[in-house]
């Protein structure tokens, strides 16, 4: 039951952040944005005297744009460095707009983005649809207008629009209708990211070489954000990250996956107690297949599935070729329409396949 409940929340997690990222129709974000975001990690630090390496601050994304510049995070699709709830100061400036905290960000959000960007980087903002944000700064309530233009005017390229503090869920999607509207009138293309209250939604970032998952876990993570076409935003510290972690965040085979110009999203095929079979459709004629184990107890274990589950029965038709992505890399072999596949998967977690028509 445990296991049945965690998986639950992973799926839902992808699914949400899919749903985070839908916006208009107007040539941003084709593939699922990927990039860097404070919060699971730092949360709402703002004692930089007590805690200067956990503080949310302009020396943080300082730090995190030199990090992904350098150390192959950019160059592996990673474009976006976005600054979460915590970065107002706890009013507005005396022209009713919002300001960054004048300690933690001295030199305020414009000079962060010409940094950002000269590193070949995006600068995504936070702010919310209520009258504060969830951490109880100010929000963009009646304010849609004015601050969308003042994004625009620092130079952002993101905004994560959260739903605290918001009345009803009615007021909540017209206030997510007017700041798309207020984006759009500002001439800047700014990737819009709506965001359900946070209540109503389970972790949305890859927590990858954070605290709290086994390397099963961390498996899993990465492979059903590429399953599920899941915007693909880490949030860990980048200047302590071990180099398993790496490897799989920086996995080319996955994000090609993840970044499938196809732009379609996975989908369940079969669920027992113990296994979940999950299939994408993919560009030229491939899927991507996902066999997770939702056990968190004993040793691994086999799955044996019939090829003819995979793409209406079309995927290996007249025959495929093979190939684990997850845990690890290696060619499996070609198979005809009517053969079977067996993988063993560990307790907790995924085998990711790319299947290739023949």
């Amino acid at each position: 039951m445990a296991a049945a409940r965690w998986m639950l929340r992973w799926v839902a997690a992808a699914a949400a952040a899919v749903a985070a990222a839908l916006a208009l129709d107007n040539g941003l974000a084709r593939t699922p944005p990927m990039g860097w975001l404070h919060w699971e990690r730092f949360l709402c630090g703002t004692d930089c005297a007590a805690e200067p390496r956990r503080c949310v601050s302009e020396q943080l994304f300082v730090e995190m744009a030199d990090r992904m510049a350098a150390e192959g995070w950019r160059d592996a699709g990673y474009e976006f460095i976005c600054i979460d709830d915590c970065w107002m100061a706890p009013t507005r400036d005396e022209q009713g707009r919002l300001q960054a905290d004048p300690r933690r960000f001295p030199g305020g959000i414009r000079k962060l983005a010409d940094y950002v960007h000269s590193k070949g980087l995006k600068l995504g903002i936070y702010s919310d649809v209520g009258s504060k944000t969830c951490a109880g700064f100010p929000g963009s309530y009646n304010h849609y207008d004015l601050d969308a233009q003042t994004f625009a005017s620092w130079g952002v390229d993101l905004l994560k629009f959260d739903g605290c503090n918001s009345d009803s869920l009615e007021l909540l999607a017209e206030g997510y209708k007017r700041m798309s509207l207020a984006l759009n009138k500002t001439g800047r293309s700014i990737v819009y990211s709506c965001e359900w209250p946070f209540y109503l939604r389970p972790v949305q970032q890859l927590v990858i070489g954070n605290f709290g998952l086994s390397w099963e876990q961390s498996v899993t993570q990465m492979a059903m954000w590429a399953i599920m076409a899941a915007p693909l935003f880490m949030s860990n510290d980048l200047r302590h990250i071990s180099p398993e972690a790496k490897w799989l965040l920086q996995n080319k085979e996955v994000i090609a996956i993840n970044q499938d110009p196809l732009g379609k999203q996975g989908y369940q095929l079969f669920k027992d107690k113990n296994f979940q079979l999950w299939e994408r459709p993919l560009s030229d004629r491939a899927y991507a297949v996902a066999v997770l184990n939702q056990q968190e107890i004993g040793g691994p274990q086999k799955f044996t599935f019939s090829l003819t589950l995979l793409g209406n029965g079309l995927a290996c038709n007249p025959a495929c070729s093979i190939r684990q992505v997850l845990p690890a890399s290696r060619d499996c072999g070609v198979y005809s329409w009517i053969s079977s596949l067996s993988v063993e998967v560990n307790p907790t977690g995924t085998v990711l396949l790319k299947v290739l028509p023949l």
